[in-house]
Formats: structure tokens, C-alpha cells, sequence
């Protein structure tokens, strides 16, 4: 009986010692109400603004122009991290946010609309003769006048007896002021102007000619010029480089002078070309817009190109240039001569 009681003692032992203890809890961390222990928000990506653009419209009739003025442009829109586009006025109807400058090849009546639409859009007008300068809008102006007169010069002076003439646009409106600065710029050389040989008239001479009629009209306009036994002619208007008139004019052996290159069948028979410096006026007007400067007028400067030196020789070069800088300085007025 002992050693049975024994037995139920051990027995009892060995089973409170097989029990399995109670699982220890793991420890939370306490939850914080300031959200120190949540996971950081996901910032949205910020906005890459788009580049500022340039628009270079090309309204019909500045492609020339346009041509001119576009590689300078490239270079100051990439030097100033500004994308350059060439665009129609087509464009203008949906003009993008990051548009900060818009420059016309030449003047348009959509310049104006754009200007009422945006009007603090900043805008550069070239070859514009009428459009005000204001807060936003800085306009080029061409020195017709001053190149007109500059071309009276150049003619009568390679002309061995004086005797130059023009051809005129009569549709111009301002084709009085042209051929009254055309005559100026030869009487500033040499006064009245009579030639030695006959047949005697006061050169330079002038005629009109339209650029809506038949080149046959033109040319009739050049030989009623060349009754006076021309030697030289200007022909002011990119219009009158015809084969036609250049043929009959080479014909008459007379030397030309022009606002376009010459062809190169006429090389020999041209003087030189004048066109307008567009470039300089750009600059100044560019830096303006840059400095954030009220618009201004602006005027160009003559050029003087495609020289044949042996009709414009070295020394009639540096008269001529003596005579355009103080023509360009104010010094001398086209539409009167002193």
C-alpha cells in the first residue's frame, strides 16, 4: 500500500513537469498619435516648366527678311536657353502659355489683333513704317529715304558723266519721297548735275513703273530713262530683277545698281547692292525686351554689298562710306540737300 501511494506521488511529478508554459506575449511598441511611427507620404513629383519660346512669324512678303535675321536669332535664343520657332500668322490663334516673345518679319495687320488679345505679350515689328512703339511693342523701321538717297549717290558717282537714273514703284506710297531722295543724293555730289556730252539734262532722272503690269511696261520704263543716254540705273524694288528688263538693260551696256544680289549672268554688269541692316536695330531692340525696357522705334542702316570694284573702286567706296555715316548720324537729310 506504501509503495503504491509512492508511485501516484511520482507519477503526478513527472506530469506537472511535461505541462507546456503559457506563451510570453510580445511587446507592441505604443501607438503614437502624432504619427512618428507611420510611414512618410509620397511627395508628388514637381512640375518641369517648359522652356520660354520665340516665335518668328513670317507674314507674306518678309521671307527675305525673315531669312536674314533667323541664324542671329538662333544664336541669341540659345545662348539665352529660349527655343526659336518659325511660325505663319496662322499660329497666332493658339499662342502657348510659355510664349515670351513674338518677332514679325514684317508688318501685319495681325500684329495689332495679338497685341488687344495679349497685351502684355512683348513683340519686335520689322519693316513696319506706321505701327507706334509702346509698353510692350518696340518696332524696326527700314531708312528708305536715307537708302534711296545713298543709291542717288553711288549711281551719279560711278556714272563717268553724271547721267543715272531710277526706277521707281509708283505704288509705293511713299515712291515721291524715294525719288526725291534718289535726285538729292546725286546733287549732293555734284550739285546740278549737267553733263558734258549731249544730250544735256540735269541728272539723276527718274521714272515709274508698276509691279502688277507686264515687265514690258518696265522695260519701256528704263528705255524712255535711256533716251538721256544712261550710264547707270537703280532699280529699287526686288520686283524689277526680271531677266527681261536685266537683258535690255545689259543690252545698253548700262551698269546696275540694285536692293537684290545679282544674278550671276550680270555680275559683271552690276555695281553693287544695297539692303537694309536689319541685324543692329534687332540687337538694340532685343536688349531692350531682355532688360525689360519699354518698347522703342528703331531704324536700320544701309548695307553694302556684292561690290564690283572695278565700277565702285576703293576710293569711290570711301567716299560713298564717309557719306552713308553722316547721312546715318543726322548730318545730312535725304529730302533736302544743303
Amino acid at each position: 500500500m506504501k509503495l503504491i501511494s509512492v508511485w501516484l506521488l511520482i507519477i503526478v511529478l513527472v506530469g506537472a513537469c511535461t505541462v507546456n508554459p503559457p506563451a510570453a506575449q510580445t511587446p507592441q511598441p505604443p501607438t503614437l498619435s502624432n504619427g512618428e511611427n507611420q510611414s512618410p507620404a509620397v511627395e508628388p513629383s514637381p512640375t518641369i516648366p517648359l522652356p520660354g519660346l520665340v516665335w518668328l512669324v513670317v507674314p507674306a512678303g518678309g521671307e527675305a527678311t525673315a531669312q536674314t535675321i533667323q541664324a542671329w536669332l538662333e544664336q541669341k535664343t540659345s545662348a539665352s536657353n529660349l527655343i526659336l520657332e518659325v511660325r505663319s500668322t496662322a499660329d497666332l490663334n493658339n499662342p502657348p502659355e510659355n510664349l515670351q516673345l513674338v518677332i514679325f518679319s514684317t508688318a501685319d495687320p495681325q500684329s495689332a489683333e495679338l497685341s488687344a488679345r495679349l497685351p502684355g505679350l512683348p513683340m519686335i515689328i520689322l519693316n513696319d513704317e506706321t505701327t507706334p512703339a509702346s509698353r510692350y511693342i518696340s518696332v524696326i523701321r527700314p531708312s528708305r529715304a536715307q537708302q534711296a538717297f545713298i543709291a542717288g549717290f553711288i549711281a551719279t558717282l560711278v556714272a563717268s558723266d553724271f547721267r543715272s537714273g531710277a526706277l521707281i514703284n509708283q505704288d509705293d506710297p511713299f515712291a515721291s519721297q524715294l525719288e526725291d531722295s534718289f535726285k538729292n543724293g546725286g546733287r549732293y555730289l555734284c550739285g546740278r548735275c549737267a553733263p558734258v556730252y549731249a544730250p544735256i539734262v540735269l541728272f539723276p532722272q527718274t521714272a515709274t513703273f508698276s509691279p502688277s503690269t507686264d515687265p514690258q511696261n518696265w522695260i519701256a520704263a528704263f528705255d524712255a530713262l535711256h533716251q538721256n543716254r544712261l550710264e547707270t540705273v537703280y532699280l529699287s524694288d526686288p520686283a524689277l530683277i526680271q531677266p527681261a528688263l536685266l537683258d535690255q538693260i545689259t543690252r545698253q551696256t548700262v551698269a546696275i545698281l540694285s536692293v537684290m544680289p545679282a544674278p550671276e549672268e550680270y555680275r559683271n554688269q552690276w555695281i553693287a547692292t544695297l539692303q537694309p541692316d536689319w541685324l543692329t536695330p534687332l540687337e538694340n531692340a532685343w536688349q531692350n525686351w531682355q532688360n525689360g525696357s519699354e518698347g522703342a522705334v528703331w531704324e536700320t542702316g544701309t548695307l553694302i554689298t556684292n561690290i564690283n570694284s572695278e565700277r565702285l573702286t576703293e576710293g569711290k567706296l570711301e567716299l560713298t562710306k564717309k557719306t552713308l555715316r553722316e547721312l546715318e548720324q543726322g548730318w545730312i537729310y535725304p529730302l533736302s540737300v544743303p
